[in-house]
């Protein structure tokens, strides 16, 4: 596949959309959120991650800028972007079925896997991310309240995944939380009770979540998390707020079963293969082997370029949470890694995975911005003194096996700002919730 395959203009739009630059004003907004609190300590010990009153000033100056001059550049070309990018997504879903009918083959099941990973990772991702509520114009299908939502699942992102129940998963649990234990998708940690194992037994077990990991680990995580957030709302309390985490329960939950497991294993592997019948019995095994072998394949990928992000034994856990907004941000830019992209290629088989650090200062940023606010975030954390990590996908991909298999445990870290002014991310409990109106 060559870059001539995606073909992205990165035309530069002066006009500034007011909707978003209002948006952007509430997210950076801190005197109301965050009431005052104690000094932190500035030690450096081994862990730490500090920084003094004026590289926290500097820090937060530099991260509204850098955000005011992505808000002004955004306009329709960022719609026309993910436009060209979802049609991509689709051609090779169409492309793959319909080079199906000659038969299980190798060419099918990567194509038919690169239309569902694009239509999730890079598609359904931003878009329940808000990323383009402020330039959709009213079109339901990129409007982050409309899509995939009641009859436009089918046509938005049919997958096993709710995108309600994504949105209480991703957007809250993780974004908000990155890194610290209520953080759900903290791979090392989560599969820690394999240490006890061989390490042909950890390997096996990373291989085998990598493949399954969407319908075994996501559909039911996310439904956990939002039947979290509905107990929460219906009680109008947060007490005894809880980690969003795996349930084996879960799988067997009659919603998730009945609204998303089984009409997707019902369509493609039922309705789809019986489709290609008038060709013949070897056309619909066909379909159905290339479509099951295609459902692995798109988990491995996404698994691949998504995990190794925040994984790896040189990426710290939190201890606690964020006790302020400055917190918060230095959280995102240490808890999470880059990928070196050397072409608009790269970023779209990434999922735009590869500008992580940025997606988690900014998660409702178009995704044609994030290549030019990385220049800009980097040049920001020389500045301040903040490590900004980018690595091969392979290399995180090394690191998040070895954080896995060997015997070394991630070590736990905290940050440490020197500022009587800081703001306190949430309340005695651990809070955070507040944070959840930046993330949808």
């Amino acid at each position: 596949m060559s870059a001539r395959i995606i073909t992205m203009a990165m035309t530069r739009l002066a006009s500034l959309e007011t909707q978003r630059t209002e948006r952007t004003e509430l997210m950076m907004k801190t005197d109301d959120a965050f009431p005052r609190t104690a000094p932190a300590a500035t030690d450096k010990a081994p862990g730490t991650t500090a920084l003094s009153a004026e590289e926290a000033r500097r820090l937060m100056a530099g991260i509204k800028a850098i955000r005011a001059g992505a808000s002004a550049r955004t306009g329709a070309e960022d719609l026309r972007h993910i436009k060209r990018l979802s049609l991509l997504g689709r051609a090779f879903s169409a492309l793959g079925y319909a080079t199906s009918a000659l038969g299980p083959n190798p060419i099918s099941m990567i194509l038919i896997a690169l239309g569902r990973f694009a239509r999730w990772v890079v598609v359904a991702h931003p878009v329940l991310h808000k990323a383009y509520d402020g330039v959709a114009g009213g079109d339901p299908a990129w409007n982050s309240r409309t899509f995939a939502r009641g009859r436009r699942s089918l046509r938005d992102w049919f997958d096993w995944l709710d995108a309600d129940a994504w949105q209480a998963q991703h957007n809250v649990s993780h974004h908000c939380y990155t890194g610290d234990e209520r953080d759900p998708d903290r791979v090392a940690v989560n599969m820690a009770w394999l240490k006890s194992k061989p390490k042909f037994v950890r390997a096996l077990a990373l291989l085998l979540t990598a493949c399954t990991w969407k319908w075994l680990y996501y559909g039911p995580a996310t439904r956990s998390a939002l039947r979290k957030r509905r107990e929460r709302a219906a009680e109008a309390s947060t007490e005894g707020r809880e980690r969003a985490a795996w349930s084996p329960r879960v799988l067997l939950d009659r919603e998730m079963l009945l609204r998303s497991y089984l009409p997707y294993a019902l369509v493609h592997f039922v309705l789809l293969p019986l489709g290609f019948l008038p060709f013949g019995r070897g056309a619909a095994l066909g379909v159905l082997v290339n479509s099951v072998v295609a459902e692995l394949l798109s988990n491995l990928h996404s698994f691949a370029v998504i995990a190794p992000t925040h994984t790896g034994l040189d990426i710290p856990i939190f201890e606690g949470a964020a006790r302020s907004r400055e917190e918060y941000y230095v959280r995102q830019i240490v808890g999470s890694v880059n990928y070196e992209s050397p072409s608009s290629a790269a970023d779209f088989l990434h999922g735009y995975m590869g500008y992580q650090i940025e997606h988690h200062l900014w998660p409702d940023l178009p995704l044609r911005q994030y290549p030019e606010v990385a220049r800009e975030v980097e040049a920001l954390c020389r500045e301040v003194g903040l490590p900004y990590r980018r690595d091969s996908v392979w290399r995180r991909i090394t690191e998040m096996v070895r954080a896995v298999i060997s015997d070394e445990e991630v070590q736990a870290a905290r940050v440490a700002i020197a500022d009587a002014g800081a703001r306190r991310a949430g309340r005695k409990d651990g809070g955070g919730l507040e944070l959840a109106s930046l993330h949808g």
